[in-house]
């Protein structure tokens, strides 16, 4: 039976914000289990930064009101404060990786209750490429909330780069499936990959978690994450860039510049937006 969120509540605030829609989504097409959201999307960054404002998002604060975008506003590249920029691209992201990490918490609740011999089981070994049970659990679990960040955060150029912008890819996925990407400009001549292309920014944090918890290039990464191998978990993403060390390092400089770390804390708490007319919130 299809299970329906509704993220954000329908009711009534005294405020006016202009340009932004409504809409349902739904996603994992191919799964039995779907479920629908409420996205949110704004033209403007200043729109936003006006409705975070409306609903008192504060990231100094420990709650993150479950505000779930559909994609980055079109002039994120266009905002001259560097520390605004990354405050609004956190407070952008921050929600969407919580609700995954719920939404894999909740798999990997329902799989410890499963018996052995269940259909459902059967249903989670294939999703998650697993031969037993142990390696299933060791797979279906949260990405540190500081790791996804940090690497939204380089692969993205803080929400500003073009693939970010025109194709809701944060974490610079690859397809191998002509025309359903974007041709990067520095492609050479005799290669087929693009840059892959997502309805929305959920889609690719969904898609992100789950080549982490599957690939096995992140085999470490989850034997860390397991606490079978005792190191710093983004050690574990040696393989996620072609610089390598390099890349573990930045992941490194970008948690401890801009205290990651802290987010651990944070917790997803629902919110009350106003009934939409038109284009405008209305009383």
């Amino acid at each position: 039976m299809k299970k329906i969120i509704m993220i954000l509540t329908l009711t009534a605030l005294s405020v006016t914000v202009s340009k932004f829609t409504f809409e349902f989504v739904s996603y994992f097409e191919n799964l039995e289990s779907q479920e629908e959201i409420v996205e949110l999307s704004f033209d403007s960054y200043k729109d936003l930064l006006t409705f975070f404002e409306k609903i008192e998002y504060d990231l100094s604060k420990k709650q993150v009101p479950v505000v779930i975008l559909k994609n980055l506003p079109r002039d994120m590249d266009r905002i001259e404060d560097v520390q605004l920029k990354k405050d609004l691209f956190i407070r952008i992201m921050l929600p969407i990786i919580l609700k995954v990490n719920e939404e894999i918490e909740q798999e990997r609740e329902e799989i410890i209750k499963l018996s052995d011999d269940s259909c459902e089981l059967r249903h989670y070994l294939t999703k998650y490429k697993a031969k037993t049970k142990q390696e299933l659990l060791e797979k279906v679990d949260v990405i540190p909330v500081e790791i996804a960040l940090a690497q939204a955060a380089i692969e993205s150029a803080w929400g500003t780069s073009r693939f970010a912008l025109e194709a809701n890819n944060i974490f610079g996925e690859w397809t191998f499936s002509p025309g359903n990407g974007i041709v990067p400009r520095e492609r050479p001549d005799n290669e087929i990959y693009e840059v892959r292309k997502f309805r929305d920014l959920i889609s690719s944090v969904r898609s992100y978690a789950y080549n982490l918890n599957v690939s096995p290039f992140y085999r470490e990464f989850r034997a860390i994450r397991a606490g079978k191998i005792r190191k710093p978990i983004e050690d574990g993403l040696l393989y996620y860039s072609q610089r390598r060390e390099k890349y573990i390092q930045e992941i490194k400089i970008i948690m401890i510049n801009n205290k990651f770390v802290e987010f651990r804390e944070h917790k997803a708490c629902p919110i009350q937006v106003a009934l939409i007319s038109g284009m405008n919130l209305v009383k």
